[in-house]
C-alpha cells in the first residue's frame, strides 16, 4: 500500500487483534513500511494494539467487525483488498465454549457460536482471500489449535471448530498447489490470553502471547506452513488417536478442564 510519500507497504490483515495472540502477532509484525489491518469486534482494544503499533513505526487501521456476518466480511475484506494489496493474513479470530464450572454440559447456544466464529467465519475470509491472490501471490495462515488433533470430552464445539477450520486449510492448500497462494496452518496449544484465563484447569506448558508470536513468525519464515507447539503436548495428543477409545479417554480426563463462560454466553460472563 502507497503511504503518504509514495512508498509501498507490506499489506498484512490479523483479525482477533484485540488481544492475547492476534495482538502479539501484530506487535511482532509491526514496522516501518508495514500496514497492519487489525480486525476484531471491540473498537476500544482494537485501537489499544493499534497504538502500541504504531508506535513500532507501522501504518495501521482498525476494523470493527463481527466475522459471523458472512456477507458484510466479504464484501469488506474485498475492499480492504482493492485498497491495499494484501500479502499475508493471520486468520485469529476465535471464541472458547465447554463444560461449564458446576460441571453442567456446554451449552448448545455457546456450541454453535464457537463453530460459527471459527470455522465458519474464518472459513469464509480464508476462501475470499484465496481467490483474490491466486493470481498474484500472498499467505494465508489459519490460526487453529492442538485441540483440533483430539477430541476432548470438556471443549467438543471448540474441538470440532479448530479441527473443521485445519481440514479446510488443508483442502485449500491442495486445491490451490501450483499457485502462488501458501496456506499456513498454526496448532498452538495453551497460549496466555484472556481466553485461557477463562480455563480453570491444568494447562501444561502454557506460553506467552509473545513467545508464541516469536515463534510463529521464526517458523513462518523459515518455510513452514505447518507450526504446532508446543512439540511434547502436541505429540501427546498425537498419540491419543493411537490408542483405543477408552484408554484414549482416560489420558484425556487426566487433564480435564471446566471453562468459565463469557458475556455472551447464556450462563452468563
Amino acid at each position: 500500500m502507497p503511504d503518504r510519500n509514495g512508498e509501498n507497504r507490506r499489506c498484512m490483515v490479523i483479525t482477533g487483534a484485540g488481544g492475547g495472540l492476534g495482538r502479539a502477532l501484530a506487535l511482532e509484525y509491526a514496522a516501518l513500511q508495514t500496514h497492519l489491518v487489525l480486525w476484531g469486534r471491540n473498537a476500544a482494544r482494537l485501537e489499544e494494539t493499534g497504538e502500541l503499533c504504531r508506535e513500532r513505526g507501522a501504518s495501521v487501521r482498525t476494523l470493527s467487525l463481527d466475522i459471523r456476518a458472512l456477507s458484510a466480511v466479504r464484501e469488506r475484506l474485498a475492499e480492504l483488498d482493492e485498497e491495499c494489496r494484501i500479502d499475508l493474513a493471520f486468520l485469529n479470530a476465535g471464541v472458547s465454549s465447554g463444560s461449564l464450572p458446576d460441571g453442567a454440559p456446554e451449552p448448545v447456544e455457546d456450541a454453535c457460536r464457537t463453530l460459527e466464529v471459527n470455522a465458519l467465519g474464518n472459513i469464509n475470509m480464508a476462501a475470499l482471500l484465496a481467490q483474490r491472490m491466486r493470481g498474484r501471490g500472498g499467505r494465508i495462515v489459519c490460526i487453529s489449535s492442538l485441540a483440533a488433533l483430539y477430541p476432548l470430552p470438556d471443549s467438543p464445539a471448540y474441538c470440532a471448530s479448530k479441527s473443521a477450520l485445519a481440514v479446510y486449510a488443508r483442502a485449500l492448500r491442495a486445491a490451490y498447489a501450483g499457485t502462488p497462494v501458501r496456506i499456513g496452518i498454526v496448532y498452538p496449544g495453551y497460549v496466555d490470553s484472556p481466553m485461557s484465563r477463562r480455563i480453570l484447569g491444568p494447562q501444561p506448558m502454557r506460553v506467552s502471547a509473545g513467545d508464541a508470536a516469536a515463534l510463529i513468525r521464526a517458523r513462518l519464515e523459515a518455510g513452514a506452513d505447518d507450526i504446532a507447539f508446543p512439540l511434547f503436548t502436541a505429540l501427546g495428543i498425537r498419540c491419543l488417536n493411537l490408542l483405543p477409545d477408552p484408554a484414549a479417554y482416560f489420558f484425556a480426563r487426566r487433564f480435564g478442564f471446566k471453562v468459565r463462560p463469557d458475556d455472551e454466553s447464556p450462563a452468563g460472563g
